[in-house]
């Protein structure tokens, strides 16, 4: 392990640099836990629920496991202080009613144009879970803490960690005085971690292994990198960038603990990193999934995307229907470009167990490493 790597492990508590990512819909207790166990930091999925519901997750996380843990928040400001769907134009609404109508007829789903529900109001308390648990490691997905959210975590002994896919994000994050920013590469499935008003595809598309070495000569704190990391080459290929550790998602969507439905895990094993996508089709925010008919149909309709979960909340019944039927073509799957290095659906402790031992076996074929210098010796 590089003394990056030590730096992180020490500060969080584990054993090994890996993490799970919090993903929604992914990351539940049994999940978490498994990663913990096995000496990575599993981290439990926290958006959108409201404080009984996280508390009671994360008393349920601390009765599978001993080894430390974390818990995902978003703190996008459009998640933090929610858009109220009453003030969307009407016409705005009927036109994503209507695009998303097609989908419903077609899974046997009655049609409307209301007006979808808002997004609870529930990161402030979720928050004050975190605090009062004293969860060891807050990850937020997207968004800044803060100074003053951060010093009120460390009073409560709680480590911060921040994504970031800009390298100005980085900094800011920084400046707010985290512990450790996960440097999120284009590569990476699920939500792009921006939240500014001048944030663009352009500008949060750099790729793993051009983010992370800018972001580590950036910051002071440890950098974990992420993005298209499944196996132990992508690991060491990381740390020999200089990060601390790594952040892995989509790997951990495709293992037996996961809460992702069958249909999304088996597309996993299927498909390669080509047939991933940036979209906002799902929840209003731009995030990497597969390809599939309804981000298709809907992109090329020319349709609008709702505010930030607002939108997402307008298709939960198309999502729910699918997810039922099995069918993949019309519920989101958030993947990275990782997909052509998964191949399997094992647990999630085995997972970290092969990426060490994947990582050792990279490292031994390395030049001048274990494996080259027997074969020099040999004459080989």
């Amino acid at each position: 392990m590089t003394s990056a790597g030590t730096a992180l492990t020490d500060l969080l508590g584990i054993d090994l640099p890996i993490l799970q990512s919090g993903m929604g819909r992914v990351a539940g207790p049994e999940l978490a836990a498994e990663v913990s166990n096995a000496g990575a930091l599993g981290i439990l999925a926290g958006l959108r629920l409201r404080a009984d519901d996280l508390r009671g997750e994360v008393r349920r996380l601390r009765e599978l496991t001993d080894q430390p843990f974390g818990v995902n928040l978003w703190l996008h400001p459009d998640v933090e202080f929610p858009i109220d769907p009453a003030a969307i134009p009407e016409d705005t609404v009927r036109e994503v009613q209507g695009e998303l109508n097609r989908f419903r007829e077609r899974l046997g789903l009655e049609p409307t144009l209301k007006r979808p529900p808002g997004v609870p109001d529930v990161v402030g308390e979720a928050f004050e879970v975190v605090l009062e648990e004293r969860v060891p490691v807050l990850s937020i997905g997207l968004g800044d803490p803060g100074p003053e959210r951060v010093e009120r975590c460390h009073a409560a002994g709680v480590r911060v960690i921040a994504m970031a896919a800009r390298v100005e994000d980085a900094r800011t994050l920084a400046a707010s005085g985290v512990d450790a920013i996960v440097a999120q590469g284009a590569e990476a499935g699920g939500h792009r971690s921006t939240w500014t008003p001048d944030a663009s595809p352009g500008r949060e598309s750099v790729g793993t292994m051009a983010l992370v070495p800018q972001v580590v000569d950036a910051v002071a704190v440890p950098v974990v990198a992420a993005g298209g990391i499944a196996d132990g080459r992508g690991i060491l290929a990381a740390l020999a960038l200089g990060a601390a550790g790594v952040m892995l998602g989509t790997r951990f969507v495709a293992t037996r603990e996961s809460m992702a439905a069958e249909a999304w895990k088996r597309s996993l094993l299927e498909r390669a990193g080509e047939d991933t996508t940036v979209t906002t089709t799902i929840t209003g925010l731009p995030a990497r999934v597969v390809r599939n008919a309804f981000v298709a149909e809907y992109t090329s309709s020319g349709a609008p995307t709702l505010p930030p979960l607002i939108q997402s909340n307008a298709a939960q019944d198309v999502f729910v229907a699918a997810t039922a039927r099995g069918d993949g073509q019309y519920f989101p799957q958030f993947s990275g470009q990782s997909l052509g290095l998964i191949h399997d659906l094992p647990g999630a402790g085995e997972v970290v167990a092969r990426l060490v031992e994947e990582m050792q076996a990279a490292r031994a074929r390395l030049p001048g490493g274990p494996a080259s210098s027997r074969g020099a010796q040999s004459g080989g």
